[in-house]
């Protein structure tokens, strides 16, 4: 391949400008999540105080209480807090590094696995699936985890070579991931122990205490958290198997079952497939159900045993992922299925390898190259298309308080209009808590103007209340009942639909 090296310093290039609209205006999500994090990031900075958890799964309600996702996430953060002093455009860049790391792992798992044609297949693959580029677009505990559970295959294909060295390092690394992500650490972790008896046949007693220590050193801030704290997370998930959450249904009810099949496919088919593009979402659909009897096709063309075995290993990942998720009584978010969606890119890397470098020409293998050929195309033109998406549209996309130049603005308004004077604030968000706007007065605002705000209903006052479209009673709720009284000297509509009032109590 002449071109090999050109076509993977384009692929690279390519994938690293999906990634960063956000980087080159510095105008990203800053909400819910992000605020929390990023208080997080602030206790242990400044106030020091050091964490054994990060933040619950499911934001608390993911409907089991008392399970956390590891802290490294807040203390990545807390590194990002201090060196960009607080600005979070530091957490951002680490979204975009740790995009750009995926890539670097592609190629050079793909090279190592695959060869050539592989990795520049494997590269392809992820620096244009949806999915994986948005981890790069906002900041979110969720999204550096892909080179973690990059590794972790890397290493599970690593087994036969060196068990007593790969086996723990692939059980240590899928553990290590539940920093990021506790959702997919715990099937990955369980789907490589599975493997090591079921798959790779191994009966050595010392791979199995390495693998031991690997979920010990993998989770331990966990067991630690738990053995001060009764065990209380496993309690929880025990009393949630057992029972579900409040008002939960059976594990085997149809609707749950239905429904949770369907989260299943969306995560398949929204790994390779744009919302929008040059090429419609039924034609994106339609050529990537072509594609699939040619993946079937090329998986049962793989004769060396290595490969049959990782893919082996594959196949039981999705099907541990899904059974294990049965009992999740909640949908079964994409963030959730990270592993799941590298796992059907590495199957279909290896599929399309296989039919390539198949050398008996049939009348089949013709039709599956030019269905290939026209799947990637499609990839490639989906991919064009939401580039041009983010630097047309994206990238001057400022005017929203959803994104950190709006929640700014408003700040920029309040502290002007107050002019040195004292004031507090009152946050009305539909999610209820009001971490961005804390985080950003406690920062932006007070290196900026100074001060940070009061929130005692006495004097100056101002309220930013942002519209609940799902639920607007519970903002009349708020006006009505939290901070009633007063008297109002002016309210303002910014930007889209935020409304601020200044009021004097």
């Amino acid at each position: 391949m002449k071109l090999f090296i050109p076509v993977i310093i384009f692929l690279f290039i390519w994938g690293i400008v999906l990634r960063i609209p956000e980087l080159i205006n510095g105008n990203y999500l800053f909400g819910h999540d992000h605020g929390r994090d990023y208080l997080a990031a602030y206790d242990i900075v400044v106030n020091h105080k050091f964490t054994l958890i990060g933040a619950e799964a499911g934001s608390g309600v993911a409907g089991i209480n008392g399970i956390f996702h590891g802290p490294g996430y807040f203390y990545l953060i807390a590194l990002a807090y201090i060196l960009f002093q607080g600005n979070p455009i530091g957490g951002q860049l680490f979204m975009v590094l740790f995009g750009v790391l995926s890539l670097m792992l592609a190629w050079y798992i793909g090279y190592k696995i695959f060869g050539k044609i592989g990795s520049v297949l494997l590269l392809f693959f992820v620096a244009v699936s949806p999915l994986i580029v948005s981890q790069s677009r906002f900041i979110w505990s969720s999204h550096p985890i892909t080179p973690f559970v990059l590794l972790a295959l890397y290493f599970v294909y690593k087994i036969p070579q060196n068990p007593r060295k790969y086996a723990p390092l692939a059980v240590f690394m899928s553990g290590f991931s539940y920093h990021s992500q506790l959702g997919v650490a715990v099937p990955l972790t369980v789907s490589v122990l599975l493997s090591i008896p079921l798959i790779y046949k191994i009966r050595d007693v010392r791979v199995y205490l390495y693998c031991v220590l690997a979920i010990v050193f993998g989770y331990l801030p966990m067991f630690l958290f738990e053995a001060r704290h009764g065990f209380m997370a496993v309690r929880s998930a025990w009393e949630y198997t057992v029972h579900g959450s409040a008002g939960g249904s059976s594990i085997f009810e149809s609707k749950r079952l239905y429904s949770h099949g369907v989260d299943y496919w969306n995560n398949f088919t929204n790994t390779f497939t744009f919302e929008f593009g040059w090429i419609s979402g039924q034609a994106q659909k339609i050529l990537l159900y072509a594609v699939m009897p040619v993946v079937g096709f090329g998986l049962f063309q793989v004769r060396e045993s290595k490969h049959r075995k990782f893919i082996l290993f594959l196949v039981l990942m999705l099907m541990t992922t899904w059974a294990g998720y049965l009992v999740l009584n909640n949908v079964v978010w994409d963030y959730y299925l990270t592993h799941t969606r590298l796992g059907f890119l590495l199957l279909f890397t290896y599929a399309i390898v296989a039919c390539v470098q198949r050398k008996k020409n049939t009348p089949f293998v013709s039709l599956a190259a030019i269905v290939i050929s026209l799947f990637i195309l499609g990839l490639g033109l989906g991919s064009a298309f939401r580039m041009y998406v983010s630097y047309t549209y994206d990238l001057g996309d400022t005017g929203k308080f959803e994104k950190i130049q709006g929640k700014r603005f408003v700040l920029d308004t309040i502290y002007k209009d107050a002019n040195g004077q004292p004031f507090s604030v009152f946050v009305f968000i539909p999610s209820v808590y009001t971490w961005p706007y804390d985080y950003l007065f406690k920062t932006y605002g007070k290196q900026t103007y100074g001060y940070e705000p009061g929130r005692q209903k006495k004097g100056l006052a101002y309220l930013i209340s942002e519209p609940d479209n799902d639920k607007p009673w519970r903002q009349n709720g708020w006006l009505e009942t939290v901070v009633q009284g007063g008297k109002t000297i002016w309210i303002k509509t910014l930007l889209n639909g935020l409304i601020l009032e200044r009021r004097e109590y």
